[in-house]
């Protein structure tokens, strides 16, 4: 295997150099900085001065001393706890290295410096002390044993690489914008480790354990580790880092997307969005041609087929059929319902899009996208108030939950704010592309010009770029974009003198010059109202001002606390959403703009909707509103967008799986290895060979206690089997044949360990090689009885 990676490196090399002269740069934290005048700078101040700031880099570094021995700061009793102590233990710790790191650069606090130094510092003492040849997590290794398949308990730690992608790209970080060399350090010793470990294993255990396409919640999810180790090979020149990535790109997924097949319905969204942003950036250095067709086509594919027009993607973690929008979706047939679009998807989605600028900087329908998802989704999910942050968001009738503990879009989300200042401007020598227009300096270095650019569409319709300082007079050429919503022609100007200005939506102008302190250029950008239709069903629409999408504020009427779990409120009715009656697709027609600063809208002449007040999603906080509204000329609503859940079900029973129903197996994600279903008379059952599995993942119960309910066949005999909840080993079950010809159930008390950090309940059935394994008959979840 390794002969046959070197040999695929050497192929591409030529492609990488000519690649590379193409390529353009983002411009990152370290050289924007954010002025005031829009809500990107009030977030990041938010969080710098708040959430992000008050996290205490001790309480993250609990798990990992507390796995390698060492004593505990002084007055620290534990760490975050939730999913930072449990399924993805330890994720805060690199997240919080990538978000303070990028938070010194981009706002210049040094206390997040010194932060990071302090953190990267005991990282490396826990690296050692671990004594395990450059291993460092908060679990043991003996999660990656069971990945292997070496041992059956993962110590409640089901995703060990989505973790490890997470510490070594928050010491990448460090390094990279910090210049801290022992983050570097620590960083190179993981990749080390992991790369004698991996490349020992047998291309079928690899296949097996990187296949992340047979679950709708893969328990083999390893982030971007392609990412990190691409950007360890661009920071030191060592090719193995590319051999060690090219591991993580999977030919089942790049494939079918090099040849323009979508194959995502069912998948989980984040897990194969970050692979496909470590394969963009793999392909960028190596120029291998199924990598850059696979990421290319993958976003015509995302962006125009499986996104909502907030930018967002997935129900309930999955992506759905292509073209499902605003129709019965992939969860439990609801439209629309409260679990659209987790805020870790369009990070990840804009990581990819930066890389594809990169790669193709003249495309403005990519930096079109962009502006898309940060405005109104990622923006969308920080509270101005608390900087709490989002999970999902909703996106009819229904509220945000802000979450109160550790889960992965608290990870991803602490960053986001101090990523705000990359995507707005990349560059190549002598040219740069004004891709985002948010208020912010420009420190040019390779040029000498120092750019401030003020204005922020479409509140103001004008922009105005002013070069601050040029250390000598510097030819160079400004691409700027001509965004896909405007209204109208567009106006430029250099130092007061029109200029032609003859552009198409989405599309750039350029201006080249020798550039002086003191130039000026100024464009004005004409926004209007408009509507963008659901793919799926037409008279659904969303409300555009410009760039900024709309939501009709509901009220609070009846909300609960909403500082909460992700999935405290799932099950509570949306609000209803009148439909807007109105012959016009012309939303002038029946929208007013009453605040021009606050972009403030009402609605008149619209039946029913009459009335209520539009704002920018960004906007509209602790209340509940849409942004997807039926717009019809007449009253009757339409039957296809009812929000209607099925009725419930036995209320003892937390959750259940009917063996055997398509419907219900889909719904808790059956993944099933040499598995087969049979009746006997009325019942059915389903089991495997002695050495398979199958699984479901059902909903994580809340109620003290739980026991896992199994149903069995009493005449079965000769089998034994292990049933592993979350990664943990609670039981090994043997059947005997002491009840025949009947059915029987054996309850489980779910432990503590199994439960604690975890986001579901996957429980799985393995062979131990002795007979066959079940058949299971029923599967339940219940409280304990007394």
């Amino acid at each position: 295997m390794r002969l046959i990676i070197y040999l695929s490196l050497l192929a591409v090399a030529v492609a990488h150099a000519e690649n590379d002269a193409r390529s353009a740069g983002m411009m990152d934290a370290s050289q924007v900085r954010l002025l005031p005048g829009g809500p990107f700078y009030d977030r990041q101040e938010l969080h710098r001065t708040g959430y992000v700031g008050h996290l205490d880099p001790d309480r993250l570094l609990f798990e990992y001393r507390k796995l390698a021995g060492l004593p505990q700061a002084s007055g620290i009793t534990g760490g975050y706890g939730g999913w930072d102590s449990g399924f993805i233990k330890g994720h805060m710790a690199g997240h919080y290295l990538s978000a303070a790191s990028r938070m010194a650069a981009a706002t210049g606090d040094e206390s997040f410096r010194k932060k990071v130094l302090y953190l990267v510092g005991e990282l490396a003492k826990c690296q050692e002390a671990l004594k395990q040849d450059g291993y460092l997590a908060a679990f043991p290794s003996v999660a990656l044993d069971w990945q292997e398949g070496a041992s059956k308990n993962s110590g409640g730690v089901v995703v060990p690489y989505y973790t490890i992608h997470k510490i070594m790209a928050g010491l990448v970080d460090a390094h990279h914008y910090l210049g801290d060399q022992q983050a570097l350090d620590v960083a190179l010793k993981m990749s080390g480790y992991l790369r004698k470990r991996l490349l020992a294993l047998q291309p079928e255990q690899i296949e097996r354990m990187f296949r992340t396409d047979r679950s709708r919640n893969p328990q083999t999810e390893f982030g971007g580790m392609a990412d990190v180790l691409s950007e360890l090979y661009s920071i030191t020149g060592d090719k193995s880092q590319l051999e060690l990535a090219s591991l993580f790109n999977r030919p089942w997924l790049i494939a079918p997307l090099a040849a323009n097949e979508d194959r995502l319905a069912s998948l989980h969204g984040n897990t194969h969005i970050a692979q496909l942003a470590g394969i963009a950036r793999y392909a960028n250095l190596t120029g291998s041609a199924a990598e850059l067709r696979a990421s290319e086509n993958a976003w015509e594919i995302i962006t125009r087929h499986h996104s909502f027009a907030l930018g967002g993607n997935s129900y309930k973690e999955w992506f759905d059929g292509p073209d499902i929008e605003a129709g019965p979706s992939i969860d439990n047939r609801k439209c629309l319902p409260p679990t659209t679009a987790e805020s870790c998807n369009t990070q990840n989605m804009l990581k990819l899009t930066a890389r594809l600028i990169e790669r193709a900087p003249e495309r403005a329908d990519y930096a079109d996208y962009f502006e898309r998802a940060i405005y109104n989704h990622l923006l969308a999910t920080v509270a101005p108030d608390t900087g709490a942050m989002t999970y999902f968001t909703p996106l009819r009738g229904d509220f945000r939950t802000y979450l109160n503990g550790t889960q992965c879009c608290v990870g991803s989300g602490i960053e986001n704010t101090a990523r705000y200042n990359e995507g707005i401007y990349f560059q190549r020598p002598g040219q740069l592309w004004v891709n985002l227009y948010i208020p912010s300096i420009l420190d040019w270095t390779a040029q000498g010009l120092v750019i401030k650019q003020e204005g922020f569409p479409p509140v103001t319709d004008t922009v105005r770029l002013t070069v601050t300082r040029a250390d000598r007079p510097a030819e160079a050429t400004l691409f700027l974009r001509v965004p896909g919503w405007v209204s109208g022609p567009v106006e430029l100007s250099v130092n007061g003198r029109p200029q032609a200005a003859t552009a198409t939506p989405s599309s750039y102008l350029f201006v080249k010059r020798v550039w002086q302190t003191g130039d000026v250029l100024t464009l004005k950008l004409p926004a209007a109202l408009r509507l963008e239709r659901a793919r799926d069903i037409p008279s659904m629409v969303s409300i555009f001002y410009g760039p900024v999408l709309l939501a009709g504020r509901l009220g609070r009427e009846g909300m609960p606390n909403d500082f909460a779990d992700k999935d405290a409120y799932l099950k509570l009715p949306p609000a209803p959403v009148s439909a807007i009656v109105n012959a016009s697709s012309n939303p002038a027609d029946w929208l007013t703009l009453t605040d021009a600063s606050t972009l403030t809208f009402q609605a008149h002449y619209a039946g029913p909707a009459s009335g209520f007040i539009f704002q920018p999603l960004y906007a509209v906080h602790h209340e509940r509103y849409s942004v997807y509204w039926e717009l019809t000329d007449s009253v009757a609503p339409s039957p296809s967008v009812s929000t209607t859940a099925p009725a419930a079900g036995d209320a003892s029973v937390l959750d259940r799986v009917i063996i055997s129903d398509a419907d219900s197996e889909r719904a808790h994600d059956l993944s099933a290895e040499q598995s087969e279903t049979e009746r006997i008379a009325d019942r059915a059952w389903r089991d495997t060979g002695p050495h398979g599995a199958f699984s479901y993942v059902l909903a994580l119960p809340t109620t003290p206690k739980p026991a896992l309910i199994c149903t069995y066949w009493g005449s079965d005999r000769d089998r034994s089997f292990d049933i592993v909840v979350n990664g943990v080993a609670i039981a090994t079950q043997a059947l005997d044949g002491r009840h025949p010809g009947k059915t029987f159930d054996v309850a489980y008390p779910l432990p503590t360990e199994a439960l604690t950090g975890q986001q579901n309940l996957t429980v799985r059935f393995q062979g131990t090689g002795q007979g066959r394994v079940g058949g299971l008959f029923g599967l339940r979840v219940e409280p304990s009885h007394p």
